[in-house]
């Protein structure tokens, strides 16, 4: 394939075009506003200069499965996946924590009773996750390479979280652990499709983990550009595109942006349709960070939190669920869903040494 082709952004999606692009023979340019690649990958030394903190995600269980990433091989260039001893806790007072661990017969044990309910839930995904993995992560509107597996997945995923935790399960931890999975949904968890949400997150700890990058998010992107200027690929920082004529003559052009800046840039070239559908796009709810530069560990009531990479704390799955039908009303919930990563529970980068 011969050709140009310019990416505007630098996010691991548009990244990885751009080098899928470069591998198949076109000369590819990236552009970023930024002074440093990789959006929300990116990582700096913030808090401690002997310290790692991701401004971004930190947690990356589709990075690790993702086909697109896995086929690229970006180990060759330095991207390490560090596997923390328990891939997400979730604390509940007065009771031990629910903990979804890498084996699925060691969580179906520590969720007593509901063990086998969480096992039937998850065992089809786990099992032929590398079937469903490219068809959640892929275009949507195509027919699936493996439909008997998608099907299998999809009439338990079409629930809502909250009632398919509520019928599933009869214990509180097993309820929580999954509520916590399917919060990452960002909607209510009485909406349809929620429960593929939940599905999906434990599935991915039992199947290929939820781990953080060796270094830093930062990593993924570096090994991303890494790749790209081996196969001829250039990239452009601190220059934001405010026109597509800034990067034409180039033959395919890549949008790695929010639909308001894709509408910014290329109104004028897009289909009234689809224009007016980016204009009328509803932005998801706002996410706060706080990033921590600790003294220890987190002294959790039940210390095998410590040896989590990911920790939900919301509470019941009632007391989850309401704090996004609050955050989705517009309203600041009483008791927020906070999601805490640890990743210094497994990368020493993250820490001041000492």
């Amino acid at each position: 394939m011969e050709g140009t082709a310019a990416v505007v952004g630098s996010g691991p999606n548009g990244l990885a075009a751009a080098v899928v692009l470069a591998r198949a023979g076109l000369k590819v340019t990236v552009w970023e506003a930024a002074n440093t690649l990789g959006g929300a990958t990116r990582s700096a030394r913030l808090l401690a200069p002997d310290a790692v903190t991701d401004l971004g995600s930190g947690v990356h269980p589709f990075g690790a499965a993702s086909p697109v990433f896995n086929r690229l091989g970006l180990h060759r260039h330095g991207l390490e996946w560090v596997h923390p001893q328990i891939p997400m806790a979730h604390p509940l007072e007065g009771r031990p924590a629910a903990l979804l661990e890498r084996s699925l017969a060691a969580t179906r044990a520590g969720l007593g009773r509901d063990g086998q309910a969480w096992a039937a839930l998850h065992a089809g995904v786990v099992r032929n996750w590398d079937k469903v993995v490219p068809g959640v992560l892929g275009p949507l509107l195509r027919i699936p390479a493996h439909p008997l597996a998608m099907a299998g997945f999809g009439a338990r995923g079409a629930w809502p979280a909250a009632a398919l935790a509520s019928a599933a399960f009869r214990d509180e931890s097993a309820r929580a652990l999954f509520a916590g999975a399917a919060a990452h949904a960002v909607l209510p968890l009485s909406r349809p499709l929620t429960a593929a949400v939940g599905i999906l997150f434990g599935a991915a700890g039992h199947a290929t983990g939820w781990p953080v990058a060796h270094s830093g998010s930062q990593a993924i992107a570096d090994a991303l550009v890494a790749d790209l200027t081996e196969h001829g690929g250039t990239v452009r920082t601190g220059v934001e595109v405010r026109d597509l004529a800034q990067v034409r003559p180039a033959d395919l052009v890549l949008l790695d942006l929010t639909p308001r800046q894709v509408l910014a840039i290329a109104g004028d070239e897009l289909p009234d349709r689809y224009a007016r559908a980016l204009a009328r796009w509803r932005y998801g709810t706002a996410t706060y960070k706080v990033d921590y530069l600790l003294d220890g560990p987190v002294p959790w009531n039940d210390p095998r939190v410590q040896g989590a990479g990911t920790v939900h704390v919301g509470g019941t799955l009632r007391q989850v669920a309401q704090a996004e039908a609050d955050v989705h009303a517009g309203r600041h919930p009483d008791r927020p869903f906070v999601l805490v990563a640890q990743q210094s529970a497994v990368d020493s980068t993250r820490v001041r040494e000492g």
